[in-house]
């Protein structure tokens, strides 16, 4: 796998983009013909499918399964990818980290800091029009996604962060692209659960998010506590914050 850093100029972009500042994200690239980048990513895919079998169990024969059921499949790899990328990540800049173990399908992917002892919840989406278009439309701008609405109510359901990745196909081309020698997953920073809690930050969304694996929530639009890219912490503000 190849990464690095990159900044992305909003104003350059579109000079009506709400984000002021060059938002910096992490671009990762794998080459499934190299044979470490095709071990990583075969892994990802066999958690998925274990990870999507447990979200819904009819997705275990994929071959007769229904499309959301193909979907939440791909949801779950493209997660699993997400959150072992952000791993990858943590173990460069020296942030001791681990997967949660998923028993709910209510709970996102998390991945929870040893040292520090606090969480981070990932979240995917794929931006079929591309990084540039997520982070700086005036208008269709992309958002951190935080708690349910069920969730932001409780302390029960409570993450100390709150972390992105972003795809730059849709969903069924980031499944083609994923066996290819140019599959690119970008890193886009995140907000913190003070941010999430402040009004001049936040706003309450009803969206439908790409990567849920509540099943029951698959395709149904729900109410989430969201900051927009314009207002979150891009990856460079974000391991300040991490390594506080």
């Amino acid at each position: 796998m190849h990464f690095s850093s990159k900044k992305i100029d909003c104003q350059s972009y579109d000079k009506y983009s709400k984000r002021e500042n060059p938002f910096t994200v992490v671009e990762y690239i794998f080459n499934y013909f190299d044979s470490n980048d095709k071990k990583f990513i075969d892994e990802c895919i066999k958690e998925g499918k274990k990870l999507s079998i447990k979200v819904n169990p009819n997705a275990a024969n994929l071959s007769s399964t229904s499309r959301t059921s193909t979907k939440v499949f791909i949801n779950s790899v493209a997660g699993i990818l997400a959150e072992k990328t952000w791993l990858h990540f943590l173990s460069q800049i020296k942030i001791d980290a681990k997967s949660t173990i998923y028993d709910n399908p209510k709970n996102q992917i998390d991945i929870y800091l040893t040292e520090l002892k606090k969480t981070i919840e990932i979240r995917s989406s794929f931006p079929r029009n591309g990084v540039e278009f997520a982070l700086c439309h005036p208008k269709y701008q992309f958002d951190i996604i935080g708690p349910y609405k069920n969730d932001y109510k409780s302390n029960e359901f409570k993450k100390d962060y709150y972390g992105r990745v972003l795809y730059p196909f849709s969903v069924y081309s980031f499944w083609k692209t994923l066996k290819s020698n140019n599959l690119k997953v970008y890193l886009t920073g995140g907000a913190t659960w003070k941010m999430m809690g402040d009004n001049n930050i936040s706003i309450k969304k009803d969206l439908i998010p790409e990567d849920i694996y509540n099943i029951e929530l698959v395709n149904k639009k729900s109410q989430y506590l969201v900051i927009p890219f314009s207002k979150a912490l891009d990856m460079q503000d974000m391991t300040k914050e991490l390594k506080k």
